[in-house]
């Protein structure tokens, strides 16, 4: 159902208002952002991927499906507008359901498909999102009353060191970026708190911060 449902959007709100010849560009262009959810990408890297001659042609079709509220598209943080707009994107879905059913996923998605999750549920609660990617990469960045106000990091899980220590490192380079006090990982089950030079790091489960 969902997938004929996504199929019958694309043509109708996609294709047919906005006059679009090749349905095969539009659908391998969805076919690709669904399976790398939250993966930053560049109009330039999909123009090779759909086999279109124009980076525009990219623009303008993500643009078109934007629209439609299958896709969000977030820009990387720069206090630069135009910088913002020529850094590479991240794309989610609106449903975790509708982008397993349109792409190739495996189990080491996981995390992947937990991040789009989150995305979700920031963006219904009306928040401006970016993401961070300076010394190291920060999944979401909180941009509110003119200012980062905070900052978010989403893994399956940090009970490997190794995994650990890189979604804090991330974390840190954000909260030392936007000069912020605290920060937050989400995971799938983990739950403490602890500080590192400074600041205050807090691990929620997600479904515990959704319900929060």
């Amino acid at each position: 159902y969902l997938k004929t449902l996504t199929d019958n959007i694309l043509y109708r709100d996609v294709m047919v208002r906005n006059k679009i010849l090749n349905e095969n560009e539009i659908f391998e262009l969805i076919r690709y952002t669904s399976s790398n959810v939250s993966k930053p990408i560049t109009y330039n890297s999909l123009r090779k991927v759909i086999h279109v001659k124009q980076a525009a042609t990219v623009r303008q079709y993500l643009h078109f499906i934007e629209n439609t509220y299958l896709i969000f598209l977030i820009n990387k943080f720069d206090f630069s507008v135009k910088n913002q707009m020529y850094n590479p994107k991240k794309v989610y879905y609106i449903d975790n359901a509708i982008a397993m059913l349109n792409g190739f996923h495996f189990s080491e998605d996981r995390g992947r498909l937990l991040e789009n999750q989150v995305f979700i549920q920031l963006r219904r609660s009306g928040k401006e999102i970016f993401y961070h990617n300076a010394s190291k990469e920060c999944d979401f960045l909180i941009f509110e009353n003119n200012k980062i106000t905070k900052a978010i990091q989403v893994t399956t899980g940090i009970a490997d060191e190794k995994v650990k220590e890189r979604e804090v490192a991330g974390l840190m380079d954000a909260l030392n970026s936007y000069d912020l006090d605290k920060g937050l990982i989400l995971t799938e089950s983990d739950n403490e708190n602890f500080i590192i030079k400074g600041k205050s790091i807090e691990v929620l489960p997600i479904w515990k911060w959704m319900l929060g």
